[in-house]
């Protein structure tokens, strides 16, 4: 599991059918104290989150797993909303 700040939404006209109806997220991937750490990536949004909020994703096959369609070709998906992270010297990466 991996964590990373949502950038936005993105908007895809042609998507595979197994993935219709499913909205997708632009993420930077954070370190675990909040700094971007390598490229943005896209990935699948089960949970309803937006611009600005931190999240926890994963990827590989268990990323299809947050699917109804558990073969559906997907390599990254968003499975939890991060509200706070306490590093042992107090609150950091808030939403």
């Amino acid at each position: 599991m991996y964590l990373a700040r949502v950038l936005g939404r993105l908007v895809s006209t042609v998507k595979q059918d197994t993935l219709a109806g499913v909205p997708l997220q632009w993420l930077q991937p954070l370190t675990a104290t909040g700094v971007p750490n390598g490229k943005p990536l896209v990935a699948l949004d089960r949970i309803g989150v937006g611009p600005g909020e931190v999240v926890v994703y994963i990827t590989s096959r268990e990323a299809a797993l947050t699917l109804e369609n558990p073969f559906a070709a997907v390599d990254a998906g968003i499975v939890a909303k991060v509200d706070w992270c306490d590093l042992g010297g107090g609150r950091t990466l808030e939403s």
